[in-house]
């Protein structure tokens, strides 16, 4: 019954199509077309899904990269400013100490005992001074020294009051001291930044003058 059914179907199908006109070929070839052009729908539908899905990854990796991007100009931009901070503040320091090294002046024996005396009451005094290095090794660090003062150049063992100089930052930049070693013989222009007490090897403490070096030329 059901063959029977689709085949008195197709007749009045193929009664319609003659009667409108068309032939049996003609309506497959549009039901062909037909489903070709659904076929090809579904592709580009597909090919629409995988580039919106390669755009909106493309998408992505610019806004990472202009964010990376952002972030290494900003990083560059910091340095730039960090690295003309500390220009500008060496510089300023530079002009300072050598504003420092043009105001000192060399003093009397008189005056250097009344330094060692109470370094306090002198403090920022730009001086004029000779030494004999007598310690400058790792117990002292690469920017601190200790030596023998005078307000003259004396003999190599004349040199009388202990005094303890730094340079720089004190702690690791101090490069006005690098031709610096014990037992040298030296002229220095520093200014007086107080008085420190240390351990003496022999047990007990002294208080020396404590100054800050400006300029420093080996004899």
């Amino acid at each position: 019954m059901k063959k029977i059914a689709m085949s008195v179907s197709a007749v009045v199908a193929a009664l319609v199509l003659a009667g409108c006109g068309v032939s049996t070929e003609e309506h497959e070839a549009v039901q062909a077309s037909a489903a070709a052009v659904t076929v090809e729908k579904q592709e580009l539908e597909t090919q629409l899904a995988d580039t919106t899905t390669k755009l909106t990854a493309a998408q992505a990796e610019a806004d990472e990269l202009r964010s990376a991007n952002d972030e290494r100009e900003a990083a560059e931009k910091a340095e730039a400013e960090k690295k003309a901070k500390e220009k500008a503040e060496k510089e300023a320091k530079q002009k300072a100490e050598k504003a420092k090294a043009n105001k000192a002046k060399k003093i009397t024996s008189r005056e250097l005992a009344q330094i060692v005396k109470k370094p306090s009451s002198h403090l920022d005094k730009n001086v004029i001074l000779y030494a004999r290095v007598t310690q400058f090794d790792s117990a002292t660090g690469p920017c601190t020294f200790r030596a023998n003062v005078s307000h003259a150049h004396v003999g190599k063992y004349d040199y009388e009051h202990n005094t303890i100089f730094n340079a720089g930052d004190g702690l690791a930049n101090c490069d006005i001291l690098d031709d610096v070693v014990a037992e040298d013989i030296v002229k220095v222009t520093a200014t007086v930044s107080g008085s420190l007490t240390y351990d003496t090897q022999v047990g007990g403490s002294t208080t020396v003058p404590e100054m800050q070096v400006v300029k420093i030329t080996r004899l």
